[in-house]
């Protein structure tokens, strides 16, 4: 067992889970979420606002939502040559939003400007980590520094930016319960089972995300992703 002195923390499910784990499951999902990778910065602003769009909702919405406002341009605009700067009409990417009913139109709104602001500036800032900064430290610098997503949408974005490299983890509800945790009165154990996920993703040989989305997916009684990720491709 990983975890430790965590009394309230059961590992059973997840034990199984990683036990049912399948070398020819590993090299399907990564022979899928490999090419996903996004390769431009354009592509890279979609994952982030993917992730914007998953918070408090259900997959289907989350992909409604996000088809709904994947072709930026339309509630983008660009500033002067000057400042080199995006920005956002607040106006078109509400009712956009609206128009979806997925809710917290106002809050997304919000939330998805602001970024799309401070990503324009510097995509650098949210697609590179620091020379010498680990992943959990990028993480944890990026969900301080981004309005509305969180340590565990954080991570959400960072997976799909790195399907197959990314050493964090959205350790959503789902995953809390399966360690027998509720998300909100556990949430300062975190970081505890996060570990545990890594560990025990590099003990059998797989990407941590690519065994969230294994475990995800075989709950929906789905044999891949793509009922949901395929809004992510070309």
């Amino acid at each position: 067992m990983c975890i430790r002195d965590r009394s309230e923390i059961n590992t059973e499910k997840v034990e199984s889970f990683f036990d049912s784990i399948r070398d020819k499951d590993i090299e399907t999902y990564n022979d899928y979420w490999g090419e996903l990778k996004p390769q431009s910065n354009n592509a890279a602003f979609r994952r982030y606002l993917f992730a914007f769009m998953s918070v408090h909702t259900s997959w289907k919405n989350n992909c409604k939502g996000y088809n709904a406002i994947k072709q930026f341009g339309k509630w983008t605009l660009e500033k002067t040559n000057q400042l080199e700067l995006w920005n956002y009409n607040a106006d078109a990417l509400f009712s956009t939003i609206e128009a979806t009913r997925v809710g917290m139109q106002n809050n997304r709104t919000n939330y998805i400007g602001t970024f799309s602001d401070n990503f324009w500036r510097n995509p650098d800032d949210y697609l590179c980590r620091d020379n010498g900064e680990g992943w959990t430290e990028w993480r944890d610098r990026l969900a301080k520094k981004i309005l509305g997503l969180g340590k565990a949408k954080t991570s959400f974005a960072i997976e799909m930016l790195f399907p197959l490299e990314a050493q964090v983890v959205c350790m959503d509800t789902h995953l809390f319960q399966v360690y027998g945790l509720n998300q909100t009165k556990h949430s300062k154990l975190y970081n505890d089972i996060e570990a545990d996920w890594l560990e025990r993703s590099e003990q059998r040989g797989i990407a941590p995300y690519m065994a969230r989305c294994l475990y995800w997916d075989k709950n929906q009684n789905r044999k891949n992703s793509r009922y949901w990720s395929k809004v992510l491709e070309a």
